[in-house]
C-alpha cells in the first residue's frame, strides 16, 4: 500500500482460533503511541518494493525498447505497471484491517486512526510537492487547487478530474488513500460485527465490480469508462477487497503458517503469483482486469502460508526496500526531472544507463527520505497527538 504499512511493529503475535468467529481483543497501545500493532507480516512489506518499482518501470521508455527487440510480452507487462496501483490499494485495506481491527470501535478510536495515518503519510507527501516545484516546475494553477492538494482531497472532485494530477501527478493516489482512511473506521467497525457469509459476500461483490469495470486500469489520457477515472470513489472496491481479505485472514489464521487454513500448503501463494504474472502480460482492459482477484489471493497467501516466496520477500534487504517504497513512489517524478537536467549537462546517450542511474538515485533519495523525514516526523507527530490526548483508553467496546 502506498503508505499503508503499520506505523510500528511489535514482536507480539495476536492470533485467532481457526474455528472462532469472534476476534481476540486487539493489543493495547504502548505509552506515547496512538494505536497498538500486531506482529509483522514481513512478506507484505517486501512486496511493496516490487510494486513501487513496477510503477517506476511503467513510467520509463522500456516498453518501446523491448518492442524494438520483439519482446512484446515483456513490453506488455511493463505497460501494465499501472496495475501496481490497485495492488497498493488492496494491500492498504489488508494491512489496515489487520493492524487496526478492534481499535476503531469508538469515535475516539476514529480520531486516533486518522491522526496515525496523517503522521504516516503527510510529511513525505509535502516534501514531494516541494521537490516537484523545484525540479518539475509544477505548481497548481489556482490557490484553491493548491489547498486541495495540500489537504489531500484533489482526487475527490468528479467535476474536474485533471485537478487530481496537478503538482505531483502520482499524489492523486495518496488523495485516494485519504478518502479510504475517511471510510475505514466505520466500515471496519461494521464488518467486525458481521458473520463470515456477509464478509465473503462483500468480498465477492467488490471483486466482481472491480473486474467488470476494469477499475484498476487507469489511463489518465483516456477518460472512457470507469477505468479512465483518477477519482477516489471509483477505487473504493479495490480497498474494500483488501479490508475484507484482511478481516477474513484475522478470523481464520492459525498460530503457525505451516498449518494454514488453506488445505494445500503454499498452493494458494504460487497459484496466485503465477496467475498474476500471466494476467499482467495481457491487455490492460482485457484479461488483466482479473488481477483484482489474483492480487487479493496473492496477498492472503503471503500472509497465511510459509513458502519460499514468502521467505524471499521477508529478507532484510526487501524489508528495507518495502520501507522506502513510499518514497520511491512519491519521489519518482521530481527525481526523474532532476536527473534529466543532469543528463542535459553531461549528454549521456545511453538510455539503459540513464534509467539505471535514475533508479539508483531514486532509491538513495527514498532511503534518505525514510530515515530523515518519514520516521522522525512520524514519531514526532504521533507523540504530539498522544500527549494532547493523554494515555490511550484501556477499555474495549
Amino acid at each position: 500500500m502506498i503508505g499503508s504499512s503499520p506505523d510500528s511493529l511489535s514482536s507480539e503475535h495476536i492470533v485467532l482460533s481457526a474455528s472462532s468467529e469472534l476476534p481476540i481483543p486487539a493489543p493495547l497501545p504502548k505509552k506515547g503511541e496512538l494505536t497498538a500493532h500486531r506482529g509483522a507480516l514481513p512478506a507484505l512489506t517486501g512486496i511493496r518494493f516490487f510494486a513501487a518499482m513496477y510503477v517506476v518501470f511503467y513510467h520509463s521508455h522500456l516498453p518501446e525498447t523491448l518492442d524494438q527487440h520483439h519482446l512484446h510480452f515483456g513490453a506488455m507487462m511493463i505497460r501494465n505497471g499501472l496495475l501496481a496501483v490497485p495492488l497498493f490499494f488492496i494491500l492498504s485495506g489488508f494491512i489496515l484491517s489487520y493492524t487496526y481491527e478492534g481499535q476503531v470501535a469508538r469515535p475516539r478510536g476514529y480520531r486516533r486512526f486518522w491522526e496515525a495515518r496523517f503522521a504516516r503519510i503527510w510529511p513525505l507527501y509535502m516534501v514531494s510537492l516541494i521537490l516537484s516545484t523545484i525540479f518539475n516546475h509544477t505548481t497548481p494553477h489556482s490557490p484553491l487547487v493548491a489547498l486541495a492538494t495540500v489537504g489531500m482531497v484533489q482526487a475527490w472532485n468528479p467535476f474536474d478530474m485533471k485537478v487530481a494530477g496537478s503538482w505531483n501527478f502520482v499524489c492523486w493516489t495518496l488523495s485516494t488513500e485519504a478518502f479510504f482512511y475517511l471510510l475505514f473506521p466505520p466500515f471496519q467497525q461494521w464488518l467486525e460485527r458481521r458473520r463470515p457469509w456477509v464478509l465473503l459476500s462483500c468480498l465477492s461483490l467488490m471483486i466482481a465490480i472491480a473486474v467488470a469495470g476494469a477499475i484498476g486500469s487507469i489511463n489518465y489520457e483516456d477518460t472512457r469508462g470507469l477505468h479512465g477515472i483518477p477519482l477516489a470513489l471509483v477505487h473504493v472496491p479495490e480497498f474494500i477487497i483488501g479490508v475484507c481479505a484482511g478481516n477474513f485472514f484475522l478470523r481464520y489464521r492459525t498460530r503457525s503458517p505451516e498449518k494454514s487454513a488453506f488445505p494445500l500448503r503454499g498452493a494458494l501463494t504460487y497459484l496466485a503469483c503465477a496467475a498474476s504474472l500471466c494476467l499482467l502480460c495481457q491487455p490492460t482492459v482485457g484479461l488483466a482486469r482479473w488481477t483484482a482477484l489474483s492480487f487479493a489471493m496473492l496477498l492472503y497467501g503471503l500472509a497465511a502460508e510459509r513458502t519460499m516466496l514468502q521467505q524471499l520477500l521477508s529478507t532484510r534487504t526487501l524489508l528495507i526496500g518495502g520501507q522506502i517504497s513510499f518514497g520511491i513512489y512519491l519521489l519518482q517524478w521530481p527525481c526523474k526531472a532532476a536527473m534529466n537536467q543532469l543528463d542535459d549537462l553531461l549528454h549521456w546517450n545511453s538510455m539503459p544507463l540513464r534509467f539505471v542511474l535514475d533508479c539508483i538515485v531514486l532509491i538513495l533519495l527514498s532511503t534518505a527520505g525514510f530515515y530523515l523525514v518519514e520516521e522522525p516526523a512520524r514519531r514526532l507527530i504521533r507523540s504530539l497527538f498522544a500527549r494532547t490526548q493523554g494515555e490511550p483508553g484501556r477499555s474495549r467496546a
